[in-house]
């Protein structure tokens, strides 16, 4: 297809035709950030998916979240991992099986999901680490950060594999990538399609900011947003640092000293002992990421 038929507008248009989230996914997430919900609430609302329900338990049973005994309802799942976690399983498993490629694969799908699951529990790791309200919600955001790569190889195949045969050809960022061959950011179609699946607000700033190291160019976010795009943008560095999963390049970049700065890590001790937790995680979580993927 021409380079010109690739605008934007021609790719929002295909967004379309991606599949919606199910229902379950947002009743769920009303009933969660209701402080008067219960138990038997979201165990109702989960009963209708049954699928669902079973990927669930098969998750929180893995060693990552390390259960003694493991879990055999959602009711003991949720007393030892809270209603925010399994929100966001709910959310994180939908999403992954919405933007499920069927078919011949022309890139490892895999790596890219394992990059993106690395992203995630290294997000989530930074946020305990420095005391995020919410740790959660980022691995989330840090698992969802470049959907829109994906999206676009949905939609047009031949536009993201030629973002990434640039890339490796001149040694150059998937992002730089993008820019040189003037095709649709994968920040702006992720956000795209985060608003189509009417996600929340933190999901959608980290998609749409996760490559920008400066606060003031983030479109006045506040400082609650802004410290969580802060913590996916280290969050991906550190991961391709680590060299987790594929994304679609392979350059590495250090970790700023203003980005740690703003999140309060010291850039010797604080940050070496983040690393090894971060390590950690992953290490644990090899049957959390095989869960997922599918590998």
């Amino acid at each position: 297809m021409a380079a010109e038929v690739l605008s934007q507008d021609y790719i929002v248009s295909k967004l379309d035709e991606l599949p919606t989230l199910p229902t379950v996914v947002y009743e769920l997430s009303r009933v969660i950030n209701d402080p008067m919900s219960s138990t038997a609430e979201v165990e109702r609302i989960m009963s209708s998916d049954q699928s669902l329900t079973t990927k669930v338990l098969k998750l929180v049973n893995s060693a990552y979240y390390a259960i003694p005994g493991g879990v055999s309802n959602l009711s003991r799942a949720i007393a030892f991992i809270g209603f925010d976690t399994v929100n966001q399983l709910v959310l994180s498993s939908s999403i992954l099986k919405a933007l499920e490629i069927k078919g011949p694969v022309h890139f490892d799908v895999n790596e890219f999901w394992k990059h993106s699951l690395g992203v995630a529990i290294a997000a989530e790791t930074i946020a305990e680490f420095t005391r995020h309200p919410n740790p959660p919600d980022l691995f989330t955001s840090g698992l969802v950060h470049d959907m829109g790569k994906i999206a676009l190889y949905v939609v047009h195949e031949e536009g993201m594999m030629s973002i990434i045969k640039n890339a490796e050809e001149k040694k150059i960022s998937y992002y730089e990538s993008e820019g040189q061959l003037e095709l649709p950011r994968h920040t702006t179609l992720g956000y795209l399609l985060a608003q189509k699946w009417i996600l929340p607000t933190q999901i959608m700033a980290v998609i749409k900011y996760h490559h920008q190291k400066d606060p003031q160019l983030r479109g006045g976010l506040s400082s609650d947003l802004n410290n969580c795009v802060d913590i996916v943008y280290l969050a991906n560095l550190l991961i391709h640092a680590l060299k987790f999963g594929n994304s679609g390049h392979q350059v590495i970049l250090g970790a700023p000293k203003e980005v740690l700065g703003r999140l309060t890590i010291d850039p010797d001790k604080g940050f070496k002992k983040l690393l090894l937790d971060i390590k950690s995680n992953l290490d644990a979580a090899h049957e959390l990421i095989r869960l997922l993927i599918g590998e």
